[in-house]
């Protein structure tokens, strides 16, 4: 069999109506971000299905999968100027950072005769996308603000994705007193303000989230029941909503330290070894290409070892298993094993419903 993943739509569904509930009580709005599983229909079926009435995604050609979905579509990645046509045509929003970009989203929305809403992003410290100085910010959602066929929606910011700077109730904080600001000068009540992503979802756990922040943009959380800020499984949420079940095509005992001159890897890895002595060893029919280690044996006697582009190690030495050649070995996913296998063309899907 071809290695493939296994979608629990109950164990989904269950934890969006955790999620949704929670959000709730602290005023907040989750929008659902689909991009892992590239849109996939099922999924965001489910996920509307359970309540949810926001669907982000990246991926224009994501947004464009969920056209038949009733629902409220996000471009979530600040649109590059060769998409604007597509963005002002299949979403409803988008969250943008250059002025000269939401100018032209005017031009377009008003040659389509449509209203296209805009959240302008603040950076609040991660130096990923958005305006950096409140000052900025402001300049632009006045000018924003006055633009014909745009919609001046929100504020958002982006976290914990290229520094890795954390939600805190300091910085959600300083995100509201930039939207005051701006509806002060404005005149506008904007829709959303919208607290970064899963990361953020902490805040609501610990109770700490700021009265205001009424939207989150939440993935991880909806497929694994993660705790993203302490990369800790939820207690009451589904962890194993997306299981990986691949072929074992060799079983070999071998020496645990490789034998001869060392240079670099494959995918340019500079890999170091510890003498474990004589190990039984098991390669699966997939790799790197498909998915990556952030993988979950479900035989908790096995551990991954590596993989390269085609082939994934896992070492089965201390299972109780006596497995063979064309056995097949399943893991829990998360997220960056995730995204590659449905990106992958290579990974079957099947539906438990």
């Amino acid at each position: 069999m071809r290695a493939r993943v296994s979608i629990n739509i109950p164990k989904i569904k269950k934890n969006a109506e955790i999620i949704i509930n929670k959000c709730s009580a602290f005023g907040i709005e989750a929008a659902a971000v689909t991009k892992m599983h590239c849109a996939d229909i099922a999924i965001s079926k489910a996920l509307t299905e359970s309540g949810i009435k926001i669907l982000a995604d990246s991926r224009i050609e994501n947004i464009k999968k969920l056209s038949g979905i009733n629902c409220e579509k996000w471009l979530l990645r600040i649109p590059a100027p060769s998409i604007l046509e597509e963005t002002v045509e299949y979403c409803d929003v988008s969250l943008n950072s250059e002025l000269s970009v939401i100018e032209e989203l005017s031009r377009i929305a008003q040659r389509l005769g449509k209203i296209h809403k805009v959240i302008l992003m603040f950076d609040l410290g991660d130096l990923r996308e958005g305006y950096f100085y409140q000052n900025d910010i402001l300049s632009a959602a006045l000018k924003v603000s006055r633009m014909k066929n745009i919609l001046l929606y929100g504020v958002g910011t982006n976290l914990s994705c290229y520094g890795g700077i954390m939600p805190t109730v300091e910085n959600m904080t300083r995100l509201l007193e930039v939207s005051e600001i701006i509806e002060e000068n404005t005149g506008q009540k904007l829709k959303y303000i919208s607290g970064g992503s899963s990361t953020s979802y902490t805040l609501l756990l610990d109770g700490t989230m700021p009265r205001g922040i009424n939207n989150l943009r939440i993935g991880d959380t909806f497929y694994f029941g993660r705790d993203m800020s302490r990369r800790t499984y939820i207690e009451g949420m589904e962890h194993d909503c997306m299981v990986l079940t691949c072929e074992i095509a060799e079983i070999k005992t071998k020496p645990s330290v490789p034998i001869g001159k060392q240079g670099f890897a494959s995918l340019n890895r500079k890999p170091v070894f510890e003498d474990k002595g004589l190990r039984k060893r098991a390669i699966l029919s997939i790799g790197r290409q498909d998915t990556d280690l952030d993988l979950i044996p479900k035989d908790k006697n096995i551990t991954v070892m590596e993989a390269s582009s085609d082939h994934l190690l896992v070492d089965v030495t201390q299972s109780e298993i006596d497995y063979k050649v064309g056995d097949c070995i399943s893991f829990d996913m998360l997220y960056t094993s995730c995204l590659r296998s449905f990106t992958s063309p290579y990974v079957d899907k099947e539906y438990i419903l």
